[in-house]
């Protein structure tokens, strides 16, 4: 079911081919936390994280990208389970972007 009102994850990987999300975060990143796919515009999108704030999701891409491999991971955003930009997340929340 798709989530309600506006949620910001971190996008930690991107693929046109799917992956085991079972084994393959943990054998290439050593990563063993929760992993959401989305199939956007072609392509599959792994994430982790759902906040209802901004913040929490740049702390967990700080964290990421402190402990982990990933290739750059970023945060996203999604308003009744459509992706949407961290721009108008932060527009339609009322909430101020933050390095």
């Amino acid at each position: 079911a798709p989530e309600n009102g506006v949620i910001f994850k971190v996008q930690i990987m991107a693929s046109h081919k799917s992956v085991n999300v079972d084994t393959y975060f943990d054998k290439t990143f050593q990563y063993t936390g929760d992993v959401q796919v989305d199939s956007h515009e072609g392509w599959m999108k792994y994430l982790t994280g759902g906040f209802d704030n901004y913040v929490s999701a740049r702390d967990l891409r700080k964290s990421h990208k402190s402990n982990y491999k990933f290739r750059g991971p970023f945060v996203v955003a999604y308003n009744n389970g459509s992706r949407i930009s961290v721009q108008e997340a932060l527009m339609i929340t009322n909430q101020k972007w933050v390095n």
